[in-house]
């Protein structure tokens, strides 16, 4: 470890030398065009030394000569800025997200509808939708003619698609196209998308083109009020929800998935939650726990769905011809009652890194 000067007034943090030789800046080691690191860790000596320090421009750089020769230099101000406990107050500070109740959203709805026209023309307009989208987890395009390829230009002026086993953009009525209770007229209780692929889409977008009966209102909850509320009530229960897996899938003729998650995601370095996965229609034969240890499983996922139905946190509306809503699937859990008549949604999904890439070039996150 070595001893690094910050400041004038003689303040000093420590900092591994393999790091630092790490992430040496220099043009044998970092392409900074490419923003790649050249240098193989293999090639660090296993008695790396920092043979001398030198501080230089009024101690704002720090120029190290290494025992084997090599010369690297940093700026204090970078060293500083990419430590762990710098990294965390930053996420403490961080107020892009808001979690949000039925109240909430109402209050706060206006924040959440975009006209088509005004994005086709405005990219200003198409950042606030970001920010919105971001915040809250859903937002609204209105003015949308009620097509497929209508649809499919109002979310791609904002994201790239993503094409799964229903294409890039998809149809669903009543007709069984695939073996799924989404096409069908009955209620589908909350849950997320893509429990049984590696990678669930980050986002969804849905419009309704068609709809000649009554019901089918659909409805949204934020999981990550709900996490909270449960977290605060019964911890034991929001740890386990996030440690065990749950084995879910999806199979018919010509598909055949599956994948085991935890139903809450956690990061483990930052400890925030980062995904939900629950669907309990795409649920598969449960064997990843000991039979030992069902009771406080199902146990936390009732008192975890209890949470989600509580009137408070369940914002429904009717989704009529003309507006898409666009929402996020790792944070929240979405549903439709049941409907008389003839009904048709089409939408599609966005993969979570291209959406997270898009807000990054916003400057909506880091």
């Amino acid at each position: 470890m070595l001893d690094i000067k910050t400041g004038p007034k003689g303040d000093t943090i420590k900092v591994d030398s393999r790091w630092l030789r790490d992430h040496c800046r220099c043009s044998k080691c970092y392409n900074a065009r490419t923003k790649q690191r050249l240098f193989n860790l293999v090639d660090m000596p296993k008695d790396l030394k920092a043979k001398d320090l030198k501080y230089t421009k009024d101690d704002s750089f720090l120029e190290i000569t290494w025992h084997d020769g090599h010369v690297s230099e940093y700026q204090i101000d970078f060293i500083v800025s990419s430590q762990h406990d710098r990294f965390l107050e930053k996420l403490e500070k961080d107020t892009t997200r808001t979690l949000w109740d039925v109240p909430t959203i109402e209050k706060n709805k206006s924040q959440l509808y975009f006209k088509l026209g005004d994005l086709s023309t405005s990219d200003a307009m198409v950042k606030d939708l970001m920010g919105s989208l971001y915040r809250y987890g859903l937002v609204f395009i209105t003015d949308v003619p009620a097509t497929t390829t209508m649809t499919e230009m109002a979310v791609r002026r904002v994201f790239p698609l993503m094409k799964t086993l229903y294409g890039e953009m998809f149809t669903f009525a009543q007709d069984y196209l695939h073996d799924d209770i989404t096409y069908s007229h009955d209620y589908i209780g909350p849950h997320t998308d893509h429990t049984y692929f590696c990678d669930g889409a980050g986002l969804q977008a849905l419009h309704c083109v068609l709809h000649t009966g009554e019901g089918g209102e659909n409805f949204f909850i934020d999981g990550l009020q709900v996490a909270k509320e449960l977290r605060r009530r019964n911890p034991k229960a929001f740890d386990i929800l996030s440690t065990v897996h749950v084995p879910a899938e999806f199979f018919d003729k010509e598909e055949c998935h599956r994948f085991s998650s935890p139903t809450i995601r956690v990061d483990p370095v930052t400890n925030e939650i980062v995904q939900f996965r629950l669907n309990l229609y795409d649920r598969s034969v449960f064997d990843t726990i000991p039979q030992t240890e069902m009771c406080g499983f199902y146990e936390s996922m009732r008192e975890f769905l209890s949470i989600v139905h509580e009137p408070q946190h369940w914002w429904q509306l009717k989704m009529n011809p003309g507006t898409v809503v666009i929402f996020d699937n790792w944070r929240l859990l979405h549903g439709r009652c049941a409907y008389t008549g003839q009904r048709a949604m089409t939408g599609c999904f966005v993969q979570r890194t291209d959406f997270l890439s898009k807000a990054r070039l916003a400057g909506i996150i880091e």
